[in-house]
């Protein structure tokens, strides 16, 4: 019995290492990625393949996005050249955006398909009391529709408040539609659902994981968003997840970033929700009634940058790498999962060794030892360029904010790690405005407040048996 045991987990080591390594190969992934995930398949027998067809077929390069992409671009495109030639006059009489970012805006417009805008009010939500506050407040006065998209939707508090509200604004004719991440909303109970139909509200997972589907696990929605009759939009770090107003037991109070947009801004916001809801229901409502040209309720110049699968380019990573290679006098990170990839870590690098004051929050404590073993072993080498490292001690620290030179900053929803840049869609809002930029400036500060500065000296003093955790955690960089 044992022999035959040892025979067939052995063939079925061999069939599975064979298929994984020749799709590996076959789909042309970083050498980098190919030689990691190699190991993995060769040294943890069946278990290395598993984990491999679950996070690491690239369906980039196979059949699954394209028609997704495709309806996208066909059907946003009267809108956008109807608005680009406006908004590129608009852009040259501008003054108060800097010169150094015009080649961000068009690379941004180019690749993404959207559109700087101007006339919009943008407000910065700190932490889940406030931002739940207006979005709830929001939600009372929509007219038409409520549409709302989130990585995780569970049950509880602010899941139920939800009800109460949509109950109210369906019987006043106003149409919900909602999209929750299947696996990053794993907790949300049938009953839930159930009790969101039954008072008509359309909700929908996205990618359902199911048996024989499995490479589907790796490429998961992250964006946050929340559109409100096309005039007012929501999107940043924050969740459905009542740990935003009830202190985690593990972890502490979770600290988070979100911002609330009015005005043109907020058409390319509604066109992201639109084009996922084309992809998870097959209800094609990217119509022209859709997107407006709404008056002027600010004077806030922002862009959409959404990034995924599905795009032909980073454009998120993009963004960030041109934010850090144009600073000149500072650069600010917040983020909760510092795993970047070569280019990013290489930037980072550059420009602190380039005399740039470079600072970057993470939590001081994160929701795995492998995830926090993982960050950590970057430390070193950006501690050596001259990165300012600040470990957050006031609880857990879920913010997405970058910000530079008193001129630009960006929030949202997309972390540091190659999942954000390579398999997750994601989507920020970069903001091109020096007032909103020193808002949130100040609101770094108090993050700042509330961390400690790690210091190379104590970073290498740190025991062996941190720095063996530290290179074994590193290995599930792949997975990350």
């Amino acid at each position: 019995m044992n022999l035959e045991w040892l025979t067939f987990s052995a063939a079925t080591h061999i069939i599975l290492a064979s298929s994984s390594l020749y799709i590996l190969i076959k789909d042309g992934s970083k050498p980098v990625r190919i030689w990691a995930w190699i190991l993995l398949i060769v040294f943890l027998p069946i278990v290395g393949a598993l984990l491999y067809f679950s996070f690491g077929v690239n369906l980039r390069r196979r059949k699954l996005f394209d028609l997704k992409k495709e309806i996208d671009y066909v059907q946003f495109e009267t809108f956008v050249q109807k608005y680009s030639q406006e908004a590129e006059v608009e852009l040259l009489k501008r003054h108060d955006v800097a010169p150094k970012y015009l080649h961000l805006i068009r690379l941004l417009t180019k690749v993404n398909s959207s559109i700087i805008t101007f006339n919009n009010k943008v407000q910065i939500l700190n932490d889940g009391p406030d931002t739940f506050q207006s979005i709830f407040r929001a939600c009372e006065g929509a007219k038409s529709y409520i549409h709302l998209q989130y990585y995780i939707f569970i049950d509880g508090i602010l899941a139920d408040k939800f009800l109460e509200i949509f109950i109210n604004k369906i019987k006043e004719g106003v149409a919900v539609r909602i999209i929750y991440d299947a696996v990053g909303s794993w907790e949300l109970s049938r009953d839930l659902i159930a009790r969101y139909q039954e008072i008509g509200v359309e909700i929908i997972p996205f990618m359902p994981v199911r048996f024989g589907r499995l490479a589907r696990l790796n490429y998961r929605n992250h964006r946050k968003i929340l559109v409100i009759d096309g005039e007012i939009g929501f999107t940043g770090g924050i969740n459905i997840d009542d740990k935003y107003i009830l202190d985690n037991d593990a972890l502490g109070h979770w600290s988070d970033t979100h911002l609330k947009i009015e005005g043109m801004g907020v058409n390319f916001l509604h066109f992201v929700f639109l084009s996922d809801w084309l992809f998870v229901s097959k209800e094609n409502l990217i119509k022209p009634s859709m997107f407006r040209i709404l008056d002027p309720v600010g004077d806030t110049p922002l862009q959409i940058v959404s990034s995924g699968p599905d795009a032909d380019y980073p454009n998120i990573l993009q963004q960030y790498l041109y934010i850090l290679y144009q600073a000149k006098k500072y650069v600010y990170i917040v983020n909760p999962y510092l795993v970047p990839d070569s280019n990013l870590s290489m930037a980072i690098k550059t420009v602190a060794l380039s005399g740039i004051d470079v600072r970057i929050i993470v939590p001081s404590k994160s929701e795995s030892p492998i995830i926090h073993y993982t960050i950590q072993s970057y430390f070193s080498r950006f501690l050596n360029a001259g990165v300012k490292i600040y470990l957050y001690n006031g609880g857990f620290i879920h913010s997405k904010v970058i910000l530079s030179d008193d001129a630009i900053c960006s929030i949202g929803t997309a972390n540091l790690d190659i999942r954000s840049f390579e398999q997750n869609f994601e989507i920020n809002a970069l903001i091109y405005d020096e007032d909103t930029t020193l808002t949130m400036k100040e609101q770094y500060y108090t993050f700042q407040a509330d961390s400690s500065l790690l210091t190379l000296k104590e970073h290498a003093a740190r025991s062996n048996s941190e720095r063996i955790k530290e290179k074994l955690s590193r290995l599930s960089s792949p997975l990350m």
